[in-house]
């Protein structure tokens, strides 16, 4: 199988990056307390930038109002979280589960691209990297054993 190059590859759609905070307690508030986000005109202006929670998780969310490449969400949450390391470290210190997530749907012919500049920039967070895909079809386009033969 011959792959493409990046640039001939279809986007991903609904592209999101977030952090992703889970445990006991975690919610929208406390995700904003901990990251002294609550106050911060610069939080409160972003374009496509939000804090989004349920029970027992909290996410800082950038999506497609912010930019439509994984690589411009990911430079967006970096500018965001690297002055705030120490409160990512204190989270995951107090038992809480953190990591990034570049969420989207992926269909055959699709990809994504992110430099190794923001990759390091990732890295340096101390989190681990996760991503996740669904299809828009909720089928699978061929035998999901195919890869075998």
């Amino acid at each position: 199988m011959e792959m493409e190059p990046a640039a001939r590859l279809n986007p991903w759609g609904d592209l999101s990056t977030s952090l992703v905070v889970s445990g006991q307690e975690v919610d929208s508030d406390s995700l904003l307390m901990e990251l002294r986000l609550a106050d911060s005109e610069e939080f409160s202006l972003a374009e496509g930038v939000g804090i989004y929670s349920g029970p027992g998780w909290a996410t800082l969310t950038v999506d497609e109002r912010c930019s439509k490449s994984a690589e411009g969400q990911a430079g967006e949450l970096i500018r965001f979280l690297s002055p705030r390391k120490s409160a990512l470290d204190a989270l995951k210190k107090a038992g809480k589960l953190v990591k990034v997530d570049v969420a989207g749907v992926a269909e055959s012919g699709s990809g994504l691209h992110i430099s190794p500049d923001v990759l390091a920039g990732l890295a340096e967070l101390g989190v681990p990297v996760t991503f996740t895909t669904v299809r828009a079809s909720g089928e699978d386009e061929e035998d999901p054993l195919a890869w075998l033969g």
